[in-house]
């Protein structure tokens, strides 16, 4: 899948319009040319409906560009920078809680989702027809290929509704078949719950056709499909933040124990693992591994430019195709003459000053070192050639007056200059197996259970403690590198209760209160900030546990959000950003385009 010959764009066969007027009462139709008749009559071309199902996700409002930014920007993790206001308003903007419909990044997501879900149809359809029986579903290989690529067609589907919901809300249009145009243009918007127990059954279905990943992964080729763990994994996500998914459900209403026996299969599945490098996580070196339950899959790509949205009728001039994403040049290495890039968003005071440290204030977990360009941290080669530190990578001009607050961020980018740095193949890393490991910690924090979360939470510790092997240039000579780390077991951090994530300005104002690390459950968030960091989550997460009657912190949980111009300020001077208020910035606006061309939507709390 990694692979572009087998990651192509989606097949799509387009059915000509029939126009009125004066013309011949002849047939147009070419009988040998391929249309949406006898075109799917193949496994070959049934197989290319299921892979285009999967291109979508690479689309710009996809994780090339926009779904980045839409996950990570509106968290207490992420701060924008004064290139975001200069020439990306769109990302700025859903950082400062300030998107309104025809904000371009969202209305591309909006968008994508939505191509997503339909491009997901189209497969499971033309799957169930099955024309000129291309599988002979009596043939058990044959059944189980069909079987696999329809658990993965209806868990696309899945994805696609989760995160339409997840933004958006559940007042809007919804439909497990392919529309054929006409009034099923302007569907309007589905019963309140509908879509959540769509999405529940979708990853439900999946999870029971789709193989396990050593079977899937036995053909190199298939390298990065769904597997039954994907769908489980996504299943326990939807399953915790029922709350948020499902506009039937209230605060309290997650259900614990059925996300728990998801996470369990997988768990007991033995198909993952941590894997000994925590850097591998975000870099192009050791994708689709044993820790990786689900990513976007990325190849540099030399043969594609984005900017033509007229050529595909797309929204804005941001479309992008292809098999390489922008996250590199966009959220990395700050846009210095060393790095080349642009650097439209930064990890926030917040995150820095979450991450433990020594009596001496040095920061001893070695995965802000492996996924972060910070202070005394790991070398960046730039464009000169050289091996340089955070304090020359985060030099020159305005950058000096800043020392201390302004960092990069080494995830899902190369650690030297690359010419050319938008075509980027680094896989965007959906769900990986440790996030696995604290949704199990939650939930059995939340059945009472908390000897167990603390036996999980320490799993994912361990593994950050780990010796990094095979070193490259970028972090010879650093602790992890040389030996193994010194971060203390779980009990032993609620023991010393650190406050973590506090945020003191220069004039001892207090900007961001912190938590006191002294039970397992404030462990556990720390534990998702210190290794899932812009990884797409916090918000997600800072969400449900506001809905958590169980959480004594639920009601200060949104402190950092509602006081976010104050952390902005601090960090990098600029103004504009509003409180978070839960009722109005939970979801994204329905976009204008939206509202303009289908009469049955309206808005939502955002619009």
């Amino acid at each position: 899948m990694k692979r572009i010959r087998l990651y192509i764009a989606v097949i799509i066969i387009v059915t000509a319009w029939v126009f009125p007027g004066c013309q011949p009462n002849m047939d147009y139709t070419n009988p040998m040319a391929e249309s949406d008749a006898n075109f799917y009559n193949t496994k070959k071309n049934l197989i290319g409906a299921v892979n285009g199902a999967y291109n979508i996700m690479q689309r710009g409002g996809g994780w090339t560009r926009c779904m980045p930014f839409m996950l990570n920007a509106r968290s207490d993790e992420y701060t924008y920078t004064s290139g975001a206001v200069a020439g990306e308003t769109a990302s700025a903007n859903i950082s400062q809680f300030v998107v309104q419909g025809d904000n371009e990044f969202m209305s591309l997501s909006y968008q994508d989702m939505f191509v997503l879900q339909y491009a997901a149809n189209l497969a499971i359809e033309r799957l169930k027809i099955n024309q000129d029986g291309a599988f002979d579903l009596n043939n058990a290989e044959d059944k189980a290929l069909y079987d696999r690529l329809m658990g993965e067609s209806i868990f696309l589907r899945g994805l696609s509704r989760f995160y339409l919901v997840y933004f958006w809300g559940d007042a809007i249009p919804d439909r497990n078949y392919t529309t054929t145009g006409g009034a099923d243009f302007k569907l309007g918007p589905s019963s309140p719950g509908v879509i959540y127990q769509n999405m529940i059954s979708d990853f439900k279905e999946a999870a029971n056709l789709l193989p396990v990943r050593s079977i899937v992964y036995t053909d190199p080729e298939n390298l990065g499909r769904a597997t039954k763990g994907s769908a489980f994994a996504y299943l326990a996500k939807a399953y915790m933040a029922r709350p948020i998914l499902d506009a039937t459900a209230k605060a309290g209403d997650a259900e614990w124990a059925l996300a728990k026996e998801a996470l369990k299969k997988i768990i007991d599945s033995n198909e993952y693992e941590l894997i000994n490098n925590y850097r591998d996580n975000g870099s192009e070196a050791n994708e689709n591994n044993k820790e990786s339950i689900f990513e976007v899959q990325f190849s540099r790509s030399t043969d594609t430019d984005g900017f033509n949205p007229v050529a595909n009728g797309d929204i804005g001039t941001w479309t992008i195709s292809g098999q390489n994403t922008w996250r590199q040049i966009e959220l990395t290495a700050p846009n210095s003459s060393e790095s080349g890039r642009w650097w439209n968003g930064q990890p926030s005071l917040a995150l820095y000053n979450e991450f433990e440290q020594d009596a001496n204030g040095k920061i001893i977990d070695p995965r802000a070192y492996q996924g972060l360009w910070i202070p005394d941290g790991a070398k960046y080669k730039g464009k000169s050639g050289a091996w340089i530190g955070h304090n020359i990578l985060f030099s020159g001009g305005t950058f000096d007056e800043w020392k201390g607050k302004w960092f990069g961020v080494r995830k899902y980018g190369e650690d030297e200059y690359v010419n050319d740095a938008g075509k980027s193949g680094i896989n965007d890393r959906l769900i990986r197996y440790a996030d696995v490991l604290l949704m199990y910690a939650e939930c059995s924090i939340e059945t009472g259970d908390e000897a167990t979360a603390l036996t999980y939470i320490n799993k994912v510790r361990e593994r950050a403690n780990k010796k990094m092997l095979n070193a490259t240039e970028a972090d010879q000579g650093m602790f992890y590198a040389t030996g193994t780390g010194n971060l203390p077991t779980a009990e032993q951090l609620i023991s010393k209760a650190p406050t973590l994530g506090r945020v003191v300005s220069a004039n001892g104002q207090v900007v961001c209160e912190g938590i006191k690390i002294n039970t397992v459950r404030r462990l556990l968030k720390h534990e998702y900030s210190a290794e899932l960091y812009w990884e797409g989550w916090c918000f997600f997460n800072l969400m449900r546990w506001y809905n958590n009657p169980n959480d004594p912190d639920a009601s200060s949980i949104l402190d950092n959000l509602k006081n976010k111009n104050a952390l902005q300020v601090e960090q990098t001077g600029l103004t504009g950003t509003i409180p978070f208020t839960y009722q109005r910035h939970l979801r994204m606006p329905i976009p204008s385009s939206e509202l303009s061309t289908n009469s049955n939507m309206k808005g939502n709390s955002a619009n």
